[in-house]
């Protein structure tokens, strides 16, 4: 059975996403500028939307984001709809739609404002209008910038649902963290500028509640200092094996071809490419999957003996289902 994506957008309740796209062509081009643009705008159209930045990475050609979309409220009042709007347009353009909505009252159009506020809620809470909007809008500076034309990214972003509970959200985070170490860049995430462990460690609000929501998982916050050392022992234990290992060849107490060996190897399952972390549909508890399967299955298709597979070449205790079409 074949899922489409557009079934696991759910708006009644909330949904955690772990969202990648990469750049046409797979080119390195998102130097240091632009990685400072591309973080400006996130930050924007997380104000703006509703929707929730847990973690992120930019690479040299593509990003990582872990998004928490909230249950989109049954009403946001218009005071709050241009609230949110000064988060992406500029004082000058709200005013300029303020006018717009005045003159087309003034004409005898009384429905325009609640068709102008309502295109503006549709907006909010969708992770397809977010990440959209997003990659448009750095495109187009991007391209404006640099005398370029044509598309900047590479085919439609991929989506990832992940079970808002502390052991998949915790494990994802990490994962997108240690991209820039995986990549031989650093050799530990709070080297690299562009991810949220590192802005959160340098004292960003926005990037440690990311964390501590992250841990925390679906009880009470807890502090960063807390929360800042649960997250960081994923990395720390990585150090803590490799340096282990450096010891045992120096000191010849192994055979120094196996000890050699080892170190080649990811000292954490989270170091190496795990493919259903960006290329799966959804990754969770064995019984978050299958009921989500059964949410979105046919009831009168045959079922399918088994909706999951536990990650051999990941963490333990998670499981995924990959079968879809976009």
């Amino acid at each position: 059975m074949r899922i489409p994506r557009r079934a696991l957008l759910l708006g009644c309740r909330p949904q955690h996403f772990h969202v990648t796209s990469r750049i046409v062509g797979r080119e390195f081009i998102l130097g240091e500028e632009e990685k400072a643009f591309f973080h400006g705008i996130l930050r924007s159209f997380e104000g703006f939307s509703g929707i929730e930045v847990l973690g992120y990475c930019l690479m040299d050609n593509h990003f990582h984001i872990l998004l928490h979309i909230p249950a989109r409220p049954s009403e946001i009042p218009e005071e709050e709809v241009f609230r949110r709007m000064k988060f992406i347009y500029t004082a000058e353009k709200i005013d300029d739609f303020r006018h717009m909505i005045a003159v087309e009252e003034e004409k005898g159009n009384p429905g325009f404002r609640e068709q102008f506020l309502e295109s503006q809620r549709r907006r909010m809470y969708d992770l397809s209008e977010f990440i959209k909007e997003l990659k448009q809008r750095f495109s187009r500076w991007y391209n404006k910038r640099h005398d370029r034309k044509g598309t900047l990214w590479e085919d439609r972003f991929k989506s990832v649902l992940v079970e808002g509970n502390e052991n998949a959200l915790l494990h994802v985070a990490a994962y997108i963290a240690l991209n820039p170490v995986r990549a031989g860049i650093v050799k530990h995430p709070r080297e690299h500028r562009w991810n949220s462990y590192a802005e959160a460690v340098a004292g960003g609000k926005k990037a440690r509640k990311g964390i501590q929501k992250i841990i925390s998982g679906r009880g009470n916050l807890l502090d960063w200092k807390t929360a800042e050392l649960a997250f960081s022992s994923y990395f720390e234990h990585r150090s803590h094996q490799q340096s282990h290992r450096r010891k045992a060849v120096e000191s010849g107490g192994e055979n120094v071809m196996a000890a050699e060996q080892k170190a080649r190897e990811p000292a954490h399952p989270l170091l190496g490419r795990v493919r259903y972390f960006c290329e799966g549909l959804i990754l969770g508890s064995r019984e978050f999957v299958e009921n989500f399967f059964q949410e979105v299955s046919d009831p009168f298709r045959r079922p399918r003996r088994r909706a999951h597979r536990i990650l051999k070449d990941g963490p333990a205790d998670l499981y995924s289902y990959r079968r879809f079409h976009s």
